[in-house]
């Protein structure tokens, strides 16, 4: 693939589209779907995350500054992530039910493909940002080796027309 960073947008649009698909179902006493617009909230944030991806990605290309596009992905995963980790510990605490406690091992718990689409999204994002991540950090200049070298600058040219 000759230009692997359109990957990360196309991952933020993942992001973004699954963000209204089916994420869990819950069969107790009848079947409910969720979505993250579902939740609503601060899951709202993940949607966020995917929008910033596909518009980080279109400003940082037309700055010509695509080596920052790793460091975008990693905060915003980061972010995302931080939300559906607070999400997993909602739903693995239950809910208090009068006198009883119901948990997800009382429900019939199962992921839907919103959830897997957002996974998906997140792991294209990544592959997209990771060439263009690499490549600025292998064009880096060198840091001096011996201390003769770090003090000094680097000799400037000289004006043969003015130095006599």
């Amino acid at each position: 693939m000759k230009n692997r960073t359109l990957l990360t947008p196309a991952g933020g649009a993942i992001i973004a589209v699954c963000f209204f698909l089916p994420w869990l179902r819950i069969s107790c006493m009848g079947t409910s779907s969720y979505s993250g617009a579902g939740f609503g909230g601060i899951y709202w944030a993940i949607f966020a995350g995917g929008l910033t991806l596909i518009a980080g990605y279109l400003l940082l290309r037309r700055l010509k500054r695509l080596e920052y596009l790793m460091s975008l992905v990693a905060a915003v995963s980061i972010i995302t992530v931080a939300v559906i980790f607070y999400g997993i510990m909602t739903i693995a605490s239950g809910k208090r039910v009068l006198f009883f406690r119901v948990g997800p091992e009382d429900v019939n718990l199962r992921l839907q493909v919103g959830s897997f689409g957002t996974l998906f999204g997140f792991i294209l994002a990544w592959v997209g940002a990771l060439p263009a991540g690499l490549k600025s950090r292998l064009r880096r200049r060198p840091r001096a080796t011996t201390p003769a070298a770090a003090e000094f600058p680097p000799e400037l040219p000289v004006d043969k027309r003015t130095s006599a």
